[in-house]
């Protein structure tokens, strides 16, 4: 008996999502991932921002207190610039001290193969007799040390993570000074007034996105290479 009936495909189920929407792989909307995280600044825009105005409908009392928490959070902030501006001196004074004591040796080194050498061609007969090859091994032993001390300073990099944190300290320092001027200049005056309060968001804002900036940059300026992978390049 012949069967007459046709086999249908096999279907694949369907994802629903919470709603009970039905979705698949074609329409399915993945959020974009930015490595600069733009989604920091963009949640602001949703947010509903106090003006002057609203500052002068508030009471007296919130915003003394409101102001009081904007100040400890902003100079903590200050603070902590200057910390890290601190800790770059401590970082290049390191770093320089390391390069001055691997320059060092270099040179000592080179000398040392220097006179090595000079003993070897002008070395005395009854030495020669006595040890022929000391003079040679010992030559050939030194030019390895050194060698092997070149690389090692040219892998620490040391020169150029002190002038990669002298120039952090400067840019620490430089937006630390500024923004402690801002404060000084755009709130103080205006005690606790609506102004210093409008004045006092706006530049913990500013602050905040500025400290964001100024990181991600000391990031790539700490992030040295050694020398002798950049010569290869």
């Amino acid at each position: 008996m012949e069967q007459s009936q046709e086999q249908r495909p096999i279907e694949l189920p369907v994802r629903r999502d919470r709603n009970g929407a039905s979705s698949k792989n074609g329409n399915r909307q993945k959020r974009p991932i930015s490595p600069t995280r733009p989604d920091l600044d963009d949640r602001g825009a949703t947010l509903i921002q106090i003006e002057l105005a609203n500052w002068a409908d508030i009471g007296s009392d919130t915003r003394i207190e409101q102001l009081k928490t904007l100040d400890d959070r902003y100079h903590g902030i200050l603070d902590e610039l200057y910390g890290s501006a601190n800790l770059c001196v401590d970082r290049y004074e390191e770093f320089s001290k390391s390069h001055g004591r691997w320059r060092r040796t270099l040179i000592i080194g080179t000398g040392a193969i220097a006179l090595v050498n000079l003993a070897v061609v002008h070395q005395a007969k009854w030495f020669t007799e006595q040890h022929p090859h000391i003079l040679p091994i010992a030559a050939a032993v030194c030019a390895v040390v050194l060698a092997i001390l070149a690389n090692l300073e040219s892998f620490s990099n040391s020169l150029e993570k002190a002038q990669a944190y002298r120039e952090s300290r400067e840019l620490f320092l430089d937006v630390a000074r500024e923004f402690d001027r801002r404060w000084d200049v755009y709130v103080r005056p205006f005690a606790e007034t609506p102004q210093a309060c409008s004045n006092a968001a706006e530049l913990y804002r500013q602050v905040v996105v500025r400290d964001r900036e100024l990181r991600a940059k000391f990031k790539e300026m700490t992030k040295t290479e050694s020398r002798s992978s950049k010569r290869t390049q």
